[in-house]
């Protein structure tokens, strides 16, 4: 070999190295090696950490809570005594919630977690939950006031999963079928919610049904970029964003296979319109396809925001009870989101026509659709924005 030829070798060698290198240097500096490591994910421990706080407490399993596109639409106001829990405008998902609906679900999830916290740390509430319309301008003042007083502990399964909890957007086990008593035990978790029911369905011809109503409108919402544009402003793709901002919607919670999160990461793969195509493939391939059950928690009206907390405590509690019994769910509310989008704008309710047809009582509107079934890889946590971020006057 001449040495000409052997400088290139060395030179090409050294630039792999480099390459490499740099690949490496990449995959450490967007968490491949570390998921649901560092400050955004600390909340899941301080929440155990912090049991000793007092209504303090409380907050730290609040946050805990689901909520859409963890967009973690919560502030609290702690006083002696009471705790108060508000709205956070700033958190609005746009036009993809055009009259908050959604965004009182997550507080009503948040609500769900402090009342179940609240019976294990030994306090007794009063829950005040106003009135208000969501179809009539933002209600102002606190969603909910908690009064506490001291009270015998009680044990609550529900609660030990309070840190368990997390959405499982992968692929579930078709060969695992829910068992009749698992079928009848999440609809009882709404049972002393008034105005609100679960509905379950396992009959593959409604399943079908159903799937197509959800991969349907996860098109619509696609084609429509007012929705898409108010999506993407909470999709955190790096390591970076996702550590600053501490909430919205990650790589590694999405349900993806550990390869194809790390290749993700590392590949500069994170365009708007491939993330929008992988959601569509993911929604039809893998979320609906996998199902062995959909369910849909209704109500009589869609904007009455003590109705949307509600549900939205139904669905925390339907999350605790999969957490402590190993099932694994999903919000698919893509079609409610097309509901409320077809009201904004003033078009026909096709959506809500379509969708009457799975409440079993055409007085009962769905207000949260989701999955369940068993997982065949367990989920990832999303980030947390810690207590002091969300305290009123702090």
């Amino acid at each position: 070999m001449t040495s000409s030829r052997r400088s290139l070798v060395k030179a090409a060698a050294g630039l792999g190295l480099v390459a490499c290198g740099a690949g490496f240097w990449r995959a450490a500096h967007e968490g491949v090696f570390e998921v649901g490591a560092g400050p955004a994910y600390a909340p899941w421990d301080d929440w155990r950490a912090g049991l000793n706080e007092g209504p303090l407490a409380l907050v730290r399993a609040a946050i805990l809570a689901a909520s859409p596109h963890n967009t973690q639409p919560w502030l609290f106001r702690v006083e002696p005594g009471a705790i108060e829990l508000h709205a956070d405008p700033a958190r609005s998902l746009g036009a993809f919630d055009p009259f908050g609906r959604e965004l009182h679900l997550g507080l009503g999830c948040a609500l769900e977690n402090m009342l179940r916290a609240a019976k294990v740390l030994g306090m007794a509430v009063s829950l005040e939950l106003p009135p208000g319309r969501l179809d009539a301008g933002t209600p102002s003042g606190p969603v909910a006031r908690l009064g506490l007083r001291q009270a015998p502990p009680e044990g609550d399964p529900l609660a030990s999963a309070l840190a368990e909890r997390h959405t499982h957007r992968g692929p579930y086990d078709p060969s695992r079928q829910l068992s009749p008593e698992t079928l009848a035990d999440l609809p009882a978790q709404a049972a002393d919610l008034d105005g609100v029911k679960v509905v379950v369905f396992t009959d593959p011809e409604q399943r079908a049904a159903f799937g197509a109503e959800v991969v349907g409108a996860t098109e619509a919402i696609i084609a429509d970029a007012a929705m898409m544009a108010a999506s993407d402003a909470w999709a955190r793709g790096s390591q970076s964003a996702l550590q600053e901002h501490r909430d919205g919607t990650t790589l590694d919670a999405a349900g993806l296979s550990p390869w194809l999160v790390g290749m993700a990461k590392v590949l500069p793969l994170n365009s708007a319109r491939a993330s929008h195509r992988h959601w569509l493939a993911a929604t039809r391939e893998v979320q609906v396809r996998t199902a062995t059950a959909f369910g849909l928690v209704v109500v009589a009206d869609l904007y009455d925001r003590v109705l949307c907390l509600h549900a939205g405590r139904a669905w925390e509690r339907m999350q605790l009870f999969g957490a402590s019994r190993g099932l694994a769910m999903q919000p698919l509310n893509q079609p409610l989101e097309r509901v409320d989008r077809d009201r904004s704008l003033g078009v026909e309710p096709a959506a809500a026509r379509r969708l009457a047809g799975f409440t079993g009582d055409p007085a009962l509107k769905p207000t949260f659709a989701f999955r369940a079934g068993y997982a065949l890889q367990p989920a990832n946590p999303s980030p947390r924005r810690p207590v002091e971020w969300v305290l009123q006057g702090a």
